[in-house]
């Protein structure tokens, strides 16, 4: 089974469980427990583990925050204001990501025979009409321009993700793209001329598209998987 379909999987157990301790903690027989709690650290366990495997400092600070307000009482932070626990956590996750992180890798992007190097906002590689795109937070936009596209993966985490096809012409044989969103946010733009086929798995997310694609069945065929977690995609054809 492939990664993407394994955590699509894990995702909506999660989600099923979350449901669960909802409907339970409005039964008699469980009012006793904190079910909505439980349910909540199902999610953010999930969340905690994702980004322990992405190896992000800030992503696993992210849900410990949120836990942190969930547990106020408990933890003796009844007073605090929840923007302030989050805030805190978040700076802890900054403040480590300097001590303890790697020194950030150099990618590149191809236009032509050029190459511009640049710092990691996001991850990108390229080479012989493959890319690579890893996107976990922030705002960032991308114009992927390949001559002669075999094979592509765009993943986004918690960020805001732009990305642009124009200018890119796709192989004799055809194209496959995998796209996996998680809880962000992506726009991504194809020219007009591109034949475009979708398999799209959503979860709770939102799925948009804008315009047609090429119905010229002499165009190569561009095969896009799409795994959608709790976020928005919208694909725009212009």
């Amino acid at each position: 089974m492939k990664d993407y379909r394994i955590k699509s999987i894990v995702r909506g157990l999660a989600i099923i469980a979350f449901a669960v301790c909802l409907l339970l903690s409005k039964t008699a027989a469980f009012s006793a427990y904190p079910l909505i709690k439980i349910g909540m650290c199902i999610i953010l366990g999930l969340i905690l583990i994702e980004q322990l495997f992405e190896k992000s400092i800030i992503g696993v600070c992210f849900p410990l925050g949120i836990g942190a307000c969930l547990f106020q009482k408990e933890l003796g932070l009844g007073g605090v204001h929840y923007a302030v626990i989050i805030l805190a956590f978040l700076l802890i996750g900054i403040g480590l990501s300097f001590i303890f992180g790697k020194k950030p890798r150099k990618f590149y992007e191809h236009w032509g025979k050029d190459y511009i190097y640049g710092h990691e906002v996001s991850e990108y590689v390229e080479d012989d009409g493959r890319f690579d795109l890893d996107n976990c937070f922030g705002s960032k936009s991308h114009y992927v321009k390949i001559n002669n596209l075999k094979r592509g993966s765009i993943d986004n985490g918690f960020g805001n993700l732009k990305v642009y096809f124009d200018g890119t012409t796709v192989a004799e044989d055809g194209a496959f793209l995998d796209i996996d969103n998680g809880l962000g946010t992506m726009a991504i733009y194809f020219p007009k001329e591109f034949r475009v086929s979708f398999n799209c798995d959503n979860g709770l997310g939102k799925i948009t598209m804008h315009g047609e694609c090429s119905q010229d069945t002499n165009q190569p065929l561009v095969t896009v998987k799409v795994d959608n977690g709790l976020g928005a995609i919208d694909f725009y054809f212009e």
